[in-house]
């Protein structure tokens, strides 16, 4: 009864220990503690029970199984972070190259935007597709602005 007690404990404070960002669900740093946790846990009492000591093995379980957890769902967030960035300056750079460059910075309320006139380039063969809009692009583009799919070569 004493280890279910506790385990009970163990879970009630990793579930009420969890913070939000305001989005309403659980980061995947939290959700890894919360699993790694709960393994630990289960593991910790498993082998606890053989020693005779099923409530310290569930709690040294679940302190280093959430440990571990939480460090892997970090480094799941980082990298998630990482590829968002690299696509975001790919995004931004493909702008760039067309002549789009986003006014950043408060404007008077009545202005009306600049626009500048540019040479008209020369007509670029298009290469470059979004399989799901029909979309065509030059070479240089690796995604599509406006959505920003994967481009695929046209056959």
């Amino acid at each position: 009864m004493r280890q279910v007690a506790s385990l009970f404990l163990i879970l009630g404070l990793a579930l009420s220990g969890c913070a939000t960002d305001g989005s309403g669900g659980l980061t995947e740093r939290e959700m890894g503690a919360l699993g790694g946790g709960g393994l630990g846990a289960g593991l910790g009492a498993i082998i606890g029970s053989q020693s005779g000591h099923t409530g310290a093995g569930t709690a040294i379980g679940a302190g280093a199984g959430a440990l571990a957890g939480a460090l892997a769902g970090e480094g799941m967030r980082r990298s998630k972070e990482s590829a968002k960035r690299e696509m975001r300056e790919e995004m931004m750079q493909q702008q760039y190259q067309q002549g789009y460059a986003p006014a950043y910075g408060p404007t008077p309320q009545y202005a009306q935007p600049q626009v500048v006139p540019q040479a008209a380039p020369a007509q670029e063969v298009h290469t470059k597709y979004n399989p799901r809009t029909g979309q065509t692009f030059p070479e240089r583009y690796q995604y599509d602005p406006q959505t920003g799919e994967q481009l695929k070569y046209l056959r």
